[in-house]
């Protein structure tokens, strides 16, 4: 049996008579890993990861090189585990293949010791990546948040100094909604993976700012899709796509969406559907259910107690009527005369309640006229609002 003291020099020996032999091993290992686990390793990177990997085997063997140093690089570039275990397995092959039987086993106690080394390394390489890229994504994350909150008030600024130029409006608008919303998708992406978690355990704080971060992103997500809404409207590009649908089921539909919002205000929502209501008509479902969503959410927002009620009936033989009951805040007179107007709100001061940019209800009244119906509100300070749209009747085919 080789005594243990040259055993290192034996094993280092083994490496420079069949490097060959072992690159192209380790290039196998590799390669098989690109298809079985995710890791950031490309075809054109195997030829010098196995060499790497070699070079590291020699000089552990030959003393010059801690494989937990090794392993530590390996756990920072990205390399998978399954590919560590990959290589492990083929090193202990080619010593099986080339050494004989009196030296195998001492010499596979000590490759276990280099593994060993290499595994402990990657675990805290791998470590140290995972918080690299958690504080990178959590500078990135307040970076952006910043300036999109910074943009989306230029953007409501410009939006009100251009209400006279309603052409240029437009598509200043349709452009910046545009551009803003794959960065904001983007960001909201990230977010939600900082929340499940997926670059590491959060804090409880830390998994605070990242809902808040994301329920902001949301409201701006729909500020945009507001704003573009609009935009194609004021440009003449609404385009409306009539199918067969069921009054009741859409209503319902919409109703069971928001019930658990209004719950979580504390609020009861109810919803009364005559039962005369025509089993099938025909209308672009997706504008309809948007002009019930956005007078329900009206209602949401600005009542802070009591109830709302949603009530479906037919208004006379050839109109359907969807009416939305609140008991919050009213409007006063005054003020429903431009309520339907776009960036007009209840509320206009300076540091006011309620957010929004003051298009939902004007989206509600364009989405109806283009629909051939009509919407209307009745209201009193106070005591709350009660918004009803009438919709032609199209027989479903």
């Amino acid at each position: 049996m080789a005594k243990t003291e040259l055993l290192p020099e034996l094993l280092a020996q083994q490496i420079e008579s069949h490097r060959a032999d072992l690159v192209s091993r380790y290039q196998q290992a590799l390669r098989q890993t690109l298809f079985t686990n995710r890791t950031q390793i490309r075809p054109s990177m195997l030829a010098n990861l196995a060499e790497a990997e070699v070079e590291a085997l020699f000089n552990f063997f030959n003393q010059t090189l801690s494989g937990k140093d090794h392993g530590n690089h390996w756990g920072y570039i990205g390399l998978s585990d399954q590919a560590v275990l990959h290589l492990n397995q083929a090193t202990r092959r080619f010593f099986l293949t080339y050494l004989d039987s009196d030296t195998v086993i001492p010499a596979l106690d000590l490759i276990d010791t280099y593994q060993n080394e290499v595994v402990h390394g990657f675990i805290e390489g791998q470590a140290k990546l995972i918080h690299d890229e958690q504080e990178r994504m959590r500078s990135a994350l307040q970076v952006a948040v910043s300036r999109y909150m910074v943009e989306i008030k230029e953007i409501e600024a410009l939006a009100r100094q251009a209400t006279e130029a309603s052409d240029f409006k437009s598509h200043f608008i349709a452009r910046i909604s545009h551009e803003l919303r794959t960065p904001l998708g983007a960001l909201l992406g990230i977010a939600e993976m900082l929340q499940h978690e997926v670059y590491g355990t959060l804090t409880p704080q830390q998994q605070d700012l990242t809902q808040r971060i994301i329920n902001n992103a949301r409201v701006l997500e729909h500020v945009f899709s507001e704003m573009l809404d609009q935009s194609q409207i004021e440009a003449g590009q609404l385009h409306l796509h009539p199918e067969n649908f069921s009054p009741q089921t859409l209503v319902e539909t919409v109703y069971a969406n928001y019930l658990p919002l209004a719950l979580q205000k504390g609020l009861a929502m109810r919803l009364k559907s005559d039962s005369d209501l025509p089993t099938t008509v025909q209308g672009d479902t997706v504008r309809i259910e948007q002009v019930i969503s956005n007078l329900i959410t009206n209602a949401i927002k600005f009542t802070e107690t009591g109830n709302i009620v949603i009530r479906s009936r037919m208004a006379n033989e050839t109109e359907w009527a969807i009416q939305i009951k609140d008991t919050g805040i009213g409007i006063s007179e005054k003020d429903q005369s431009h309520i339907f107007e776009s960036f007009r709100q209840v509320d206009e001061t300076s540091d006011r309640k309620y957010g929004g940019v003051g298009l939902g209800l004007a989206i509600v009244h364009n989405l109806v006229t283009a629909m051939g119906g009509k919407v209307t509100v009745k209201s009193k300070v106070g005591q709350g609002s009660t918004f009803t749209v009438l919709l032609p009747l199209q027989p479903g085919g």
